[in-house]
């Protein structure tokens, strides 16, 4: 039962990267060189927003904000790292399907953090979240 699911989880999570991966990455989703450098890319670019996105809030925040900010973002780092470790465990035997879907699977989780970090500094102001 146990790897059912497991077999399940990792089938519908290749769908849904595949999809995703040829939507931004273009036609040429086949070529694993091309997917992996499109990937690499899309994640500099949210890395780079996500670093943007702390320092300025750092920037505007008071020394206690900023504590806090600093600690919620330390959490994220260690829940970053172990769901990575937890996605490549997963996907170990599965060759460079399974790489597509690490990589793809960091860049979606930085990507939700700039939601996140988004939506809790708008404040008052920000409108239902969605992540």
């Amino acid at each position: 039962m146990q790897t059912q699911l497991i077999v399940s989880l990792f089938l519908s999570l290749f769908a849904i990267s595949t999809s995703v991966i040829a939507e931004e990455c273009g036609s040429r989703s086949g070529d694993s060189v091309y997917v992996m450098d499109c990937i690499a890319e899309r994640y500099q670019a949210a890395d780079k927003e996500l670093n943007e996105l702390y320092h300025e809030a750092m920037k505007s925040l008071t020394d206690e904000g900023k504590k806090k900010l600093e600690n919620a973002q330390q959490a994220w780092l260690k829940y970053r790292d172990v769901s990575l470790a937890f996605i490549t465990e997963i996907n170990r035997k599965t060759g460079s399907t399974g790489n597509v879907i690490i990589e793809d699977y960091r860049v979606t989780l930085v990507k939700k953090r700039i939601a996140e970090l988004k939506y809790v500094l708008k404040g008052p102001a920000a409108s239902p979240a969605e992540w």
